[in-house]
């Protein structure tokens, strides 16, 4: 067993919780999405009392299946960015403890995962950087990590950002300096990211504020993204997708398909 140095709450602490939907996930006879390093990592870790209270305030079925689903939605979006682009360079903003390089890697590529200083102490724990495969302990608002991205000399075009389930933490400020930031540095990059909007449940965004995590950024429908600067290409709502868990858990298919509350965008950043 490894333990936290600190207990880790807060964003930074969310890092736990989709680690366990992944691995609660991978030992399904009916799992849509195959992690065994999630399995491994979250069996090693000693969490902090805190930091679980605040987890059991969140988590629940309903947050299990949407990380389970938006993860893959978010795979099938980077192996179809990598079929189509080599070299290429992936990076994943707020990565907390995704175990996706383990998963989708491939020779001659350059992956980076960046988080806040305290999420990647806890990387560390259970993962190491390896010659194509880094860590960057910064707030992903912050310039100064764009630097070493750029020193593997990958042109934009062949860079995909991911932002999973992450942007919404942040507040419309934060967003529109982040947007602002990657455009400036990246332009013609692809962009995966997933919004909510007002649709999306209230009683997931009160668990989420009861764990100090609150939700502090929700639009009305997609189109206001390309406002922000990012041409929208393709768009998924998660709760169409693999519609007979949703059912499993209560839900109808009929309402299910008639809202969108979590919807995972992949756009290009536009030029400023």
């Amino acid at each position: 067993m490894v333990s936290f140095h600190a207990p880790i709450t807060g964003l930074p602490g969310t890092l736990v919780y989709t680690l366990r939907a992944r691995a609660e996930e991978h030992g399904r006879s009916d799992a849509i999405l195959s992690d065994p390093q999630a399995v491994h990592w979250y069996s090693q870790l000693s969490i902090p009392d805190a930091t679980q209270q605040a987890m059991e305030m969140a988590y629940s079925p309903i947050f299990q299946l949407g990380t389970a689903v938006r993860a893959r939605l978010y795979d099938d979006i980077c192996c179809q960015f990598l079929d189509a682009h080599s070299p290429a360079c992936v990076l994943e903003l707020g990565a907390g403890l995704s175990t996706r390089y383990q998963r989708l890697h491939r020779p001659g590529m350059q992956w980076f995962e960046l988080d806040l200083p305290p999420a990647i102490a806890a990387r560390k724990l259970v993962d190491k950087e390896t010659a194509d495969h880094h860590f960057l302990a910064a707030s992903m608002l912050d310039a100064g990590w764009t630097e070493r991205v750029m020193e593997t000399a990958v042109p934009p075009h062949q860079t995909l950002f991911m932002a999973e389930g992450v942007l919404f933490f942040l507040n419309p400020e934060e967003i529109h300096q982040l947007f602002h930031l990657l455009r400036t540095h990246f332009p013609g990059a692809t962009l995966a990211c997933d919004i909510l909007t007002q649709e999306y449940s209230p009683k997931a965004r009160a668990r989420f504020a009861a764990a100090h995590t609150p939700i502090q950024w929700l639009v009305a429908n997609e189109e206001e993204l390309a406002t922000w600067g990012l041409h929208i290409r393709k768009s998924q709502t998660v709760t169409h997708h693999y519609l007979e868990r949703w059912e499993a858990l209560g839900f109808k298919r009929q309402r299910l398909l008639a809202t969108q509350g979590n919807i995972i965008l992949t756009t290009m950043l536009t030029p400023l």
